[in-house]
């Protein structure tokens, strides 16, 4: 694929893009970093529902295995990823041993690359729900997987009790129903848990931008448009009172696509820019 930015422009490999120090999360892990990964068409889209479910997920238009790749490089960086209950509800997320991080032989070497960093052979997975409305996460204990619950202040007591019989961690990082970016992101810093990828939820995204506390997003624009009357896009809700700003880190055109796929797309890293100081 083609290198755009930064110049010079040149053809690079695609495999190890993101484990490298250039472009990847960082390997310092002194302090918290927070990033994000979607896969969006031109008009927008990262999710439409499912015909025969109805859950929503990636559409199959523009899902193809040279971003799968990078997503997989990017969870193998993580020591925690965040995930909203529906995602939670969607998917074994706990007690799948290759989640987020696949099991699959073409992935192998992400996780001997974990194992050589001394890393545990799966990120720690931190389920944020306000509603509680939770499948049953029993076997994290039997796993052995890091498993915790970021919630508020005011959740269900009994809904906490069932949850932390269960054998997860619960964070109560938010002062009602909602959970607190910042709150977040320092309650799992006193975990020991430094690189955080965050994969879905328009909600959490807000989270993180009204708290300032995203420091990176990785962007794949799959060069098709895809309409749909119902639909996930990036972020929804409310205008952001404080537009956060980012920069163009890098850009990377891919025009070979894979077997079976001919998705043109680009790969795009924004870096949080800095907050103007006031006064």
């Amino acid at each position: 694929m083609l290198r755009i930015f930064p110049p010079p422009a040149e053809q690079v490999p695609l495999q190890g893009l993101y484990l490298t120090d250039r472009f990847g999360p960082p390997a310092d892990r002194r302090r918290p970093f927070v990033y994000a990964n979607f896969i969006a068409s031109l008009d927008g889209r990262i999710a439409l529902p499912d015909r025969e479910t109805g859950k929503r997920g990636v559409p199959p238009a523009i899902a193809n295995p040279r971003d799968w790749r990078l997503f997989q490089e990017l969870a193998a960086c993580a020591d925690a990823v965040l995930v909203s209950g529906r995602y939670a509800r969607d998917r074994k997320v706990v007690s799948d041993r290759s989640f987020p991080v696949s099991a699959e032989p073409e992935f192998a070497d992400l996780l001997r690359w974990r194992r050589t960093r001394g890393l545990a052979r799966q990120p720690a997975v931190v389920i944020v729900s306000e509603s509680l409305e939770l499948p049953p996460l029993g076997a994290a204990a039997e796993s052995g997987r890091a498993v915790y619950l970021a919630t508020g202040e005011a959740a269900d007591e009994r809904k906490l009790a069932t949850v932390k019989s269960q054998g997860v961690r619960v964070l109560r990082v938010g002062s009602g129903a909602h959970v607190e970016g910042r709150k977040l992101i320092e309650a799992l810093a006193s975990e020991s848990l430094s690189n955080i990828a965050m994969t879905g939820g328009g909600e959490m995204l807000n989270a993180l931008l009204v708290d300032d506390v995203l420091d990176r997003l990785y962007l794949t624009l799959a060069c098709r448009i895809l309409g749909g009357a119902t639909f996930d896009t990036l972020l929804t809700g409310p205008v952001l009172a404080r537009a956060p700003g980012f920069t163009l880190k890098a850009l990377h055109y891919d025009a070979e696509g894979s077997a079976g796929s001919e998705v043109e797309q680009l790969f795009a890293i924004f870096d949080r820019r800095a907050p103007a100081k006031l006064g």
